[in-house]
């Protein structure tokens, strides 16, 4: 269920005004043979604290939606505020910023796949609202491969029906990234997290908050071992590459005919070129239904299963350094587990929250103990 967000900054109502009137104007442009303006109608999808989503509906002669308006919010004072954890990005961009980045990201990503590539496919950007922070673009009507990952939970009523994405989709959403990196421009980006002593500094700093937050006991010793590790394994500077910024199955379509199409990037920065790989591998096994059924949605082989596909597909014909890699996924695992145990819930009350945060880092102690155990352990 979607929780009603509380706005900040401009009503949602004057948006969906501009958005009508922008479709309208652009639609037989967009969609040869729609006509003059045509009637256009927006269905409120999803109402987060950061973003309104939209499915906009183009003339009377298709059910479907063939439109997605994706309308920012800027940072409310309590994500900005809620006990400061660390993060690895050092400042929280501004919905404007974020916004234009998107719309970048979308136009480079349709350069690379949106002429008939037979594995991937692309999001077409339809027009950057910047004085509403809003980006429209074609609507795609897929599963994304969190709904794929959710229908093959044990407590799906799916179970027993042929399920979509085997491993072959796995491994092409470790190939999408590998593809992205070699051809996504890198000129003029910052860089972020690009030395050993860098990443050692975040190992400190998640370890400190998480054992202050949560108890040395509850946070366990694996989450304290990060830095040594990091000094042990990593190379003094780290090879990088433009971060997607939330690789992550929800944000990769799976389309009829199997091809994969990746949405929501956000190319702010090089970093690390395992983060994003290590990010989706980390979002894979921090899915909602695992993390709050304390690991039972999912055995530990089929998660170990759809995590070696992707690894093969981004790895391909090079090498990837298994040490580096379980690093930087130890890493990510406590950035999220951070933000999960300092995020703010007005809904919830506190002592269900609390329980519900107990169990959920049992599992957490024990996705960094597993990673401690693979540094050293796996061939690179």
């Amino acid at each position: 269920m979607v929780r009603p967000a509380r706005p900040v900054g401009r009503p949602a109502t004057g948006v969906e005004e501009v958005i009508r009137q922008r479709v309208a104007e652009c639609a037989d442009q967009w969609f040869p043979g729609t006509g003059a303006r045509p009637h256009v109608r927006l269905r409120r999808l999803v109402d987060r604290p950061r973003a309104v989503l939209y499915a906009v509906h183009v003339g009377d002669r298709t059910a479907r939606p063939q439109v997605l308006a994706k309308v920012r919010r800027g940072w409310s004072d309590a994500v900005r505020d809620v006990g400061a954890r660390p993060r690895l990005t050092p400042s929280l961009l501004p919905a404007s910023e974020q916004t234009a980045l998107e719309f970048t990201g979308l136009a480079a990503v349709q350069a690379m796949f949106g002429n008939g590539n037979p594995e991937f496919g692309a999001v077409r950007p339809l027009d950057h609202l910047a004085d509403h922070d809003a980006v429209l673009m074609e609507y795609v009507s897929a599963p994304t491969l969190r709904d794929v990952l959710v229908g093959a939970s044990r407590f799906s009523p799916r179970i027993g029906r042929r399920a979509r994405g085997d491993e072959e989709t796995w491994r092409r959403a470790g190939a999408w990234l590998r593809v992205f990196q070699q051809q996504m421009p890198a000129a003029g980006l910052p860089v972020r997290q690009a030395t050993r002593d860098d990443v050692v500094d975040r190992f400190e700093a998640f370890g400190g908050f998480l054992t202050d937050r949560l108890g040395r006991r509850a946070a366990g010793e694996a989450v304290r071992s990060g830095a040594r590790l990091a000094a042990d394994v990593l190379p003094a500077r780290l090879p990088l590459a433009v971060g997607h910024g939330d690789y992550a199955p929800r944000n990769v379509f799976l389309l009829e005919d199997d091809r994969l199409v990746v949405f929501d990037p956000l190319t702010r920065w090089r970093v690390p070129r395992v983060e994003d790989l290590c990010r989706f591998l980390v979002a894979l096994r921090m899915q909602g239904l695992q993390l709050h059924t304390h690991g039972a949605a999912y055995s530990a082989e089929d998660l170990d299963r759809r995590e070696r596909a992707v690894i093969d597909g981004y790895r391909g014909d090079g090498a990837l350094p298994a040490e580096e890699l379980r690093c930087h996924q130890l890493l990510i695992t406590l950035d999220k587990w951070a933000a999960l145990v300092d995020s703010p819930s007005r809904s919830i009350p506190g002592k269900v929250r609390s329980a519900s945060l107990r169990a959920a880092s049992g599992y957490l102690r024990r996705e960094t103990e597993r990673l401690v155990r693979l540094v050293g352990s796996e061939p690179g």
